[in-house]
């Protein structure tokens, strides 16, 4: 991977995308982690990759779901919404966000 342009987080969000999608959960290296400690990890990373193009992020009502059937998050919409500890957890409330590695992503791997 050329780790030189990407940051922790940014290695943390994309490496376990490359067979995505992926709902937000299971980006999580480990479960200890706490819900709020890991959006504050991740979600940086997260925010990045997608405004760069290199991940897109998805808000879907249920997971699994075709990835079409998910509303694309972006901009302000993918900050408040990544930055929630629920959205990272394994039963999140109310929707799941998932992330898809695009073909500019891939090309870091």
């Amino acid at each position: 991977m050329a780790d030189e342009w990407l940051d922790n987080a940014e290695v943390l969000v994309l490496q376990p995308l490359e067979d995505s999608p992926l709902p937000l959960a299971e980006l999580r290296w480990h479960e200890e982690t706490p819900l709020q400690q890991l959006a504050d990890i991740l979600a940086p990373g997260l925010i990045s990759l997608a405004a760069r193009g290199l991940v897109e992020v998805r808000q879907f009502r249920n997971w699994p779901a075709r990835w079409d059937e998910g509303v694309p998050l972006t901009g302000d919409d993918l900050v408040r919404e990544s930055t929630r500890a629920a959205v990272w957890s394994d039963s999140p409330k109310g929707v799941v966000l998932a992330a898809r590695i695009t073909e500019a992503g891939h090309r870091l791997l």
